[in-house]
């Protein structure tokens, strides 16, 4: 009776040993796809709130000065900067978008 009883136990225990490995094999396929995919972090996140910052801000009339000063002061960053800030928003919005539309 006990030697039943342990092999139940002890076949149970395997089992779920098992699943838990298989659950967390799985996990790291599907983390490592998803990588593989090209999903960002937070980039997207980040961007949208640059982006986005001075169109809300200008609707906010205490926000205003510092948008408009934040405009005018972007005019006297050197071109190399805007335009790589601009080639890595386009990279994290929309290239790599167009491309795994046109892979599927």
């Amino acid at each position: 009776m006990t030697g039943l009883l342990l092999s139940l136990i002890g076949g149970t225990f395997k089992e779920w040993v098992s699943s838990k490995s298989k659950v967390a094999e799985a996990k790291a396929i599907a983390k490592v796809n998803n990588i593989g995919k090209g999903i960002a972090g937070w980039s997207d996140e980040y961007l949208v709130l640059v982006w986005s910052y001075p169109l809300i801000a200008a609707f906010i009339p205490a926000l205003q000065p510092s948008v408009a000063a934040g405009f005018e002061y972007m005019n006297s960053l050197p071109e190399w900067y805007v335009g790589g800030f601009i080639s890595i928003s386009f990279a994290v919005f929309g290239i790599d978008k167009v491309f795994r539309w046109k892979g599927k």
